[in-house]
């Protein structure tokens, strides 16, 4: 169970770290408590919005760094990849957190992507530093020289003994010490006759089988035993621009110095209000039901069993149509981090969380639920931390 006790305290503690400043805003206590998650809820044929009517029990952050883009959780750490580089924070105390840049063991600021391997050990994705991995006692870094496709890696998977990243000259799969080049493989559009639908690759999702999805600029593609399939908007990728066109209109303006604009994280679309085929984040659930977050076409959910796609927007009840952060919390809902605010899908309604609510950042960029029913929000200059409920997955309230 959770300890509900929660006190408000105006900005604890004010530390500073190199360029990055941690402002504590509230604290709460917690229990762990653990289970399993897996999102295997039906899916209505018609879905609707729901504004949650309460204000939340909230653990805020500020930081000066302009976003953060991923959230991964160790145990009582939780890791942040910012545009400064890492803060690993210690969830169990008020002020113990760490960074890493290229100041202190990385190679670059700029931090796209933040797994756990089977041992529990960080990897870490970078914009230009390649890929690096800590493996308890000291860093260590490959780059082009080892085998990998580029210095970007967005994104970083494990299957069985092997690890598969995305990067923006294609995917790589190593098999063994990633320090022998032998050990890697590259999957590109060219070597894989546009099996591999883009070089952009920014997601990667495996099935239990090993079938293996990756989310690109262009749609995603799958591939398994050899063999490649790829999809797009023309087979249903993305809701039809009729139906985004009156929502989107002046939202670039609303990014501007928040993300795309003024940082790497999402390069490539200039001014673009719709870019269905463009995967900003991916998720698999317990039934195989892939959902894809899409940058201005909404969220798409492909049956892999069947190959059908159905598109969610704004009309069936989502807070936006651009979709950055997906996430399952461990009683099974969906969360998902918008343009404009939070939601939580249970199947049948988007239940919507903005600043009325207490959040502080209109955009969430990332979304982590930690073992002990934390939930973590990434937004612009803040981290927000919310609580759930073990047994219903419903957010603590301060009333």
């Amino acid at each position: 169970m959770i300890n509900k006790n929660f006190t408000l305290q105006p900005y604890k503690f004010i530390k500073k770290t190199r360029a990055i400043i941690f402002i504590f805003v509230a604290v709460a206590s917690f229990i762990h408590v653990d289970t399993t998650r897996a999102f295997s809820t039906s899916i209505s044929k018609k879905t609707s919005a729901e504004p949650y009517p309460h204000i939340l029990k909230t653990q805020t952050f500020d930081l000066n760094t302009r976003n953060i883009k991923v959230l991964t959780s160790q145990g009582k750490h939780l890791w942040m990849g910012t545009g400064q580089g890492i803060i690993r924070y210690d969830t169990h105390t008020n002020e113990d957190y760490k960074v890493y840049d290229n100041q202190n063991h990385l190679l670059s600021n700029g931090i796209f992507a933040i797994s756990m391997d089977p041992e529990n050990r960080p990897w870490v994705g970078t914009y230009g530093g390649g890929l690096s991995h800590f493996d308890g006692k000291q860093w260590h870094h490959y780059n082009t020289p080892q085998g990998l496709n580029d210095a970007f890696v967005y994104d970083i998977e494990f299957d069985k003994n092997s690890l598969w990243l995305a990067t923006w000259s294609g995917v790589n799969r190593v098999t063994g010490d990633p320090g022998s080049r032998k050990n890697w493989q590259s999957f590109t559009f060219e070597n894989t006759e546009g099996g591999l639908i883009d070089d952009w690759v920014y997601a990667i999702e495996i099935e239990p089988s090993g079938k293996t999805w990756f989310g690109t600029e262009s749609g995603i593609s799958a591939y398994h035993h050899g063999k490649w399939e790829a999809f797009n908007h023309s087979n249903g990728l993305g809701a039809p621009y009729d139906q985004v066109q009156q929502e989107n209109r002046s939202i670039m303006s609303l990014f501007q110095g928040q993300h795309h604009s003024a940082s790497p994280s999402i390069p490539n679309l200039q001014t673009s209000d719709y870019r269905p085929n463009y995967v900003v984040s991916m998720l698999l659930d317990k039934k195989n039901r892939l959902w894809i977050g899409t940058w201005g076409g909404g969220l798409s959910m492909l049956d892999t069993h069947t190959s059908i796609f159905r598109n969610f927007t704004m009309k069936d009840g989502l807070p936006g149509n651009f979709i950055l952060a997906l996430e399952l919390d461990r009683s099974g809902r969906l969360w998902i981090g918008t343009n404009d605010g939070l939601s939580r899908f249970d199947g049948k309604t988007f239940q919507n969380f903005s600043a009325i609510n207490g959040l502080k950042s209109k955009f969430i960029f990332s979304i982590e639920a930690a073992s002990d029913y934390s939930l973590w929000l990434g937004g612009n200059h803040s981290l927000t931390r919310m609580v759930l409920d073990p047994k219903t997955g419903t957010p603590l309230n301060i009333n």
